[in-house]
């Protein structure tokens, strides 16, 4: 393996690192998701008299491990495979 085909699995871990960090940051979910569901705060008054808090949907980009985090790890993978096969040295074929 050459200083080449080092740099790119470094790079590589680096950027699957980087989007395994922004998918955890993000709240870990499994699934994207493009909004969440949120209790509107109700006053004591509202608790006494029973009331339920009303829900409001705010429409919010949760990142999800399914489709976008595994898409870009994917594409990580594949290109940087592909560039590690592309540097590959004449050496190391002229050896055997």
């Amino acid at each position: 393996m050459n200083s080449k085909q080092k740099f790119i699995i470094i790079v590589a871990l680096i950027l699957l690192a980087a989007v395994l960090f922004w998918w955890l940051a993000s709240g870990g979910e499994i699934l994207s998701k493009d909004g969440i569901w949120l209790e509107q705060e109700i006053s004591e008054l509202d608790k006494a008299l029973g009331l339920e808090p009303q829900k409001i949907y705010q429409e919010k980009f949760i990142l999800g491990l399914l489709p976008h985090t595994t898409v870009i790890s994917g594409i990580i993978v594949v290109v940087s495979a592909i560039l590690f096969f592309i540097f590959k040295s004449k050496k190391t074929k002229e050896k055997k």
